[in-house]
């Protein structure tokens, strides 16, 4: 319910915000909004609908959105800092799996990352990743089961480089290192590739490149 004495017209906006998520949630996060207009005296009941589906994320594992189960806060009030109701409802949902890099993965649907940045990976169409020495791209959460043989990387460099993988951290262990050579410009790709001796379980996964490159998507291969 709202009223005022004055004469207003003033926008009321509905948030949430999702206690637990694989992915990292804002602290509010804006799902709709109405202008309500009151004369002196006058109250209204405000209606902002949501739905279930309105709180989907994207899911990088498996390409597609999905609704996690949580807790969430809904938030209602005329701005983020300034709430007047407030909720907190169960959200049933579906657990996002452990990733399967066993599959062609984007290298662009990472996880976390430090020192790169999103790239044209063809002059007309595709997202890659540009990076640098010192950077890395994380996969959160893969599963490598009882055991990988090697990583097959779809990679683009005008010069020798490498990419170490690596577990649990940038600094973590040295599953394997991947030589890069040149490919003839960062338009040309070519597949780079090293055997990963020794690596299974769940962890994440991460590519720390020490040079200049772009790297479009990989594979870890049985």
């Amino acid at each position: 319910m709202v009223d005022r004495e004055q004469p207003s017209a003033t926008p009321y906006q509905l948030y949430t915000h999702q206690h637990k998520s694989r992915v990292k949630q804002p602290v509010k996060q804006l799902r709709g909004f109405q202008r309500v207009h009151l004369a002196p005296g006058e109250s209204k009941v405000v209606k902002l609908p949501l739905k279930t589906a309105d709180l989907a994320l994207w899911d990088v594992t498996r390409g597609r959105f999905t609704v996690e189960p949580s807790t969430h806060d809904v938030l209602v009030g005329p701005s983020s800092d300034s709430v007047r109701q407030r909720a907190t409802v169960q959200v049933t949902g579906e657990r996002i799996p452990a990733r399967d890099l066993t599959r062609v993965t984007r290298a662009a649907d990472f996880d976390d990352y430090a020192g790169v940045e999103l790239v044209d990976e063809t002059k007309v169409r595709g997202d890659a990743v540009g990076a640098s020495a010192g950077g890395w791209i994380a996969f959160r959460d893969a599963d490598l089961g009882k055991g990988v043989t090697g990583v097959k990387l779809g990679v683009a460099a005008t010069a020798a480089s490498s990419v170490e993988v690596r577990l649990g951290s940038p600094a973590g262990k040295l599953l394997g290192t991947v030589p890069v050579t040149a490919t003839g410009g960062v338009y040309q790709c070519a597949t780079a590739t090293a055997p990963l001796p020794g690596a299974r379980g769940k962890g994440d996964l991460y590519l720390v490149f020490r040079g200049d490159l772009r790297i479009k998507d990989l594979v870890l291969t049985r």
